[in-house]
């Protein structure tokens, strides 16, 4: 189980609208895509490190992948300390 950065609470709402609409509506798909990249575009500008977003994006695409969980995983312990 991961512990979700404090700053990730939009990008996991949008990843789960995506899921949702997944098989169902390909314009609600394109318009949360949109807003995903809009909401990580703002966290670049934050000065959030890219390589985290990236892989947390990957993450919460698909939770039960275990290679995007353990990349983001070793990352994420290896530059932040308090995940």
């Amino acid at each position: 189980m991961v512990k979700h950065p404090p700053y990730s609470a939009e990008l996991r709402n949008l990843y789960w609208m995506l899921r949702y609409y997944r098989g169902r509506s390909s314009a609600a798909r394109r318009r949360y895509y949109r807003y995903i990249e809009a909401e990580k575009n703002r966290l670049f500008l934050a000065g959030f490190d890219k390589k985290e977003i990236v892989l947390l994006c990957r993450y919460l695409a698909n939770p039960r992948n275990i290679h995007a969980e353990s990349a983001f995983l070793a990352y994420a312990s290896q530059y932040r300390l308090e995940l």
